[in-house]
């Protein structure tokens, strides 16, 4: 083919699964990250790889060394596969409508990386949220939430975990809000979300909007998270839901959606009451598992832009979706095993180890050499950061 696509943050899970998805049906794909080392950067399936600056550190440096990049390597579409999705929509006319076709639009990125603005829209489209709770000044979280019980507390813009606290009381809440008021100097617009601790299993419903209009949905249920109050799932399953589709469909359909997102949410296993949590408006840490379901979001992303939404519709339409598919992140299981033999808890490590799945995020026989580019990332990241999960300055706010 023709067109040659740019992946950027080569690193992560997400590019890696649109490389190989694209690389398959012959789509020339070049990599660019931060750094040089990552899933992308070492893979076999990738036709080239480049370097940028941190749009954390530089939006006008990153937007500039992409633009080269695109130039240089005659890049027809640009693939963004996290936070820097919001920077590229901020900067499209910067780099060209026809290197943007898939980026959603800035407005709409910017709506849902802000977790108070998003919950007030999904309660305006009849989704039900946790309950919030209102405050002026952290002392007033003492008196607020006297008979609350267990709280989350959510700075507006977080990345998977990063930036989700738990108070089990009110005196705890008030701390926690105070230390991160002083540690972001946030102001009083960008206090954090405290609200109602909700129990319940995590599901998602993944889509692809084309100029307002649906082409292709998933529906999956995480079934274990690195971190067991929330964030990156590191096993999970294709599962149908109604309520959860019809519910993601009425919030990208009410706003008019443009490319890919996925939709999170928290469902009680018992009553089948869910409430909406998040929408991650850009591609997401469990795509790989969609893909190996049957629904390759990645090309039908790059049908709609080179061919027509209606080739893409139909490209859905006749794949075939593996029904309760499972896959897991081998990386992030590995960590959870470590942390049950740290403990002693040999019987959950032997657990894990031993679940069928049906494919991996990270470790392909046909290139497991990504699977090492990822290890080495994790341990740069780690060893820069001190943690297994670091945070890079302006990630959250």
């Amino acid at each position: 083919m023709n067109t040659k696509v740019l992946v950027t943050n080569g690193w992560l899970r997400s590019s890696y699964s649109t490389l190989r998805n694209l690389s398959k049906v012959g789509i020339p794909v070049h990599v660019s990250d931060t750094g040089r080392f990552g899933m992308s950067q070492f893979s076999k399936y990738k036709k080239g790889s480049d370097t940028y600056t941190s749009h954390y550190q530089n939006e006008e440096l990153f937007v500039r060394d992409l633009k080269e990049i695109s130039y240089r390597e005659k890049i027809n579409l640009i693939f963004p596969s996290h936070n820097e999705t919001e920077v590229l929509a901020k900067y499209r006319k910067t780099l060209g409508e026809n290197l943007c076709r898939i980026i959603p639009k800035y407005e709409h990125c910017t709506l849902f990386n802000n977790k108070s603005a998003a919950y007030d829209y999904a309660e305006s489209q009849g989704i039900p949220v946790p309950k919030r709770y209102h405050y002026e000044s952290p002392n007033d979280l003492i008196h607020l939430l006297e008979e609350v019980g267990p709280v989350v507390i959510k700075l507006l813009t977080g990345n998977s975990s990063k930036g989700v606290y738990f108070a089990q009381d009110p005196i705890r809440a008030s701390e926690i809000v105070e230390e991160l008021i002083d540690r972001y100097e946030l102001t009083t617009s960008r206090y954090p979300q405290v609200e109602q601790r909700v129990e319940g299993e995590g599901w998602g419903c993944s889509v692809l909007y084309w100029e307002g209009k649906s082409i292709a949905d998933f529906t999956h249920r995480r079934l274990r998270e690195k971190i067991n109050t929330g964030g990156t799932s590191t096993l999970r399953q294709q599962r149908d839901h109604a309520g959860i589709r019809e519910a993601a469909h009425k919030i990208f359909s009410g706003i008019g959606w443009h490319g890919l997102a996925m939709c999170e949410f928290k469902v009680c296993p018992k009553t089948g009451r869910f409430w909406f949590i998040e929408v991650n408006p850009r591609m997401w840490g469990s795509i790989p598992l969609a893909v190996d379901a049957g629904v390759e979001f990645p090309y039908l992303a790059f049908l709609c832009a080179n061919e027509n939404p209606e080739v893409a519709r139909r490209y859905f339409e006749r794949s075939s979706l593996r029904i309760n598919h499972k896959s897991r992140w081998m990386l992030g299981e590995l960590s959870l095993v470590a942390k049950y033999l740290f403990r002693l808890k040999f019987i959950g490590a032997f657990r894990i180890l031993y679940e069928k799945v049906d494919s991996t995020d990270d470790f392909h026989w046909d290139d497991p050499l990504a699977f090492v580019g990822q290890v080495l990332r994790y341990c740069l990241n780690s060893l820069g950061g001190l943690s297994f999960n670091p945070e890079e300055k302006g990630m959250l706010k």
